[in-house]
């Protein structure tokens, strides 16, 4: 195992859940503020987080919560705004730019972040942080940033879930050892993947998860990888998605439990469709007390998978260097142009 995976991904995975467990109970000291949305900005793994506290707010939430994945604050971000600003390095072009539009337009921001030029900007303009762990791969500081924005969230006056996540954490860290060995989920669902393209479409509340399926594949096991969501697929991806194109797609389906009766049908006549276009749709029911357990263990699930997909080719999933090497160009790029401009 330790040539496949030289950086011990698997051990870093394997402890995302008691990252959260830390990051849940941390006391922080945040005043009580109001708001009428909540923005969480953020680039890559920095911003799965805020999709999965979207989706777990979903229900709960009184205000709209959205990611922003752009180096642009939406022109109605304001005073009346919360911003968390997410970035695990502290040294992403984009996020640092609508930093910078949201101090601008008077938002309440916060950041979460383990130190770089975040922390240093927000030291000078006194805006409150949130620091996380270093030495980690920021796409498995997701127990942190998931933590650390519930936490945020609910100690300055907004909706929480607290208690759901504190009954969660015992059935996930044993879900968590129930994925790492062979012959395990993980492996299996991982074996009817390999050596095809992965579409990975996902029911409601389960909607970031498969963006993260996406992302973890990309990066971990260096695969190609598409998600989408049903019903929405139905009007659009049905019509593409074929065995006869010359590429193998495999369609992997994230179902949560306790389903309405219209999503029931609506995802059995989307797999009888699959089916009929030479597909083989393989689907995944999502089990849990609770919105936020059943989106953790799917998250967790993935992760694993996307590992296990990597010990398969023999590849190092904590290498991304394509990543790293287009951030230093960007912020190469960026730093000239700001010299032109003054």
């Amino acid at each position: 195992m330790q040539e496949r995976d030289p950086n011990n991904m698997m051990r870093e995975t394997s402890q995302i859940v008691n990252d959260l467990d830390t990051a849940i109970n941390q006391k922080l000291d945040l005043p009580a503020v109001e708001f009428d949305e909540i923005l969480v900005c953020g680039m890559g793994g920095s911003a799965i987080g805020g999709d999965i506290v979207a989706d777990c707010l979903y229900p709960v939430s009184e205000v709209p919560i959205k990611v922003i994945r752009f180096p642009d604050l939406p022109n109605w971000a304001g005073e009346r705004s919360l911003v968390i600003v997410s970035s695990y390095s502290g040294n992403t072009r984009e996020t640092l730019t609508v930093y910078r539009q949201a101090v601008a337009a008077g938002c309440k921001v916060i950041a979460v972040t383990s130190g770089g030029e975040l922390m240093d900007l927000c030291a000078k303009d006194d805006v409150p942080v949130v620091t996380v762990k270093t030495g980690l791969q920021p796409r498995n500081a997701v127990g942190y940033t998931v933590g650390y924005m519930f936490n945020i969230i609910k100690t300055i006056g907004g909706p929480g879930i607290m208690q759901d996540i504190r009954q969660s954490i015992p059935e996930l860290r044993k879900y968590v050892n129930s994925l790492k060995g062979r012959q395990s989920e993980a492996q299996k669902i991982a074996e009817h993947i390999h050596d095809s393209v992965p579409v990975i479409y996902s029911t409601s509340y389960l909607y970031s998860v498969a963006g993260r399926w996406r992302a973890q594949f990309n990066e971990n096991a260096k695969l190609i990888a598409f998600d989408g969501h049903i019903p929405d697929t139905n009007h659009s991806d049905i019509v593409g998605l074929t065995s006869g194109n010359g590429v193998v797609i495999k369609p992997v389906l994230l179902v949560e439990d306790g389903l309405s009766r219209f999503m029931k049908d609506i995802v059995a006549l989307t797999t009888a469709t699959l089916r009929n276009r030479g597909l083989s749709p393989y689907t995944i029911r999502v089990s849990g007390k609770s919105t936020f357990e059943r989106i953790f263990r799917a998250t967790l699930l993935g992760d694993f998978i996307s590992l296990h997909l990597a010990f398969f080719d023999f590849k190092d999933p904590s290498d991304v260097g394509q990543i790293t090497r287009l951030k230093k160009l960007l912020s190469t790029r960026l730093s000239r142009s700001g010299k032109k401009r003054r």
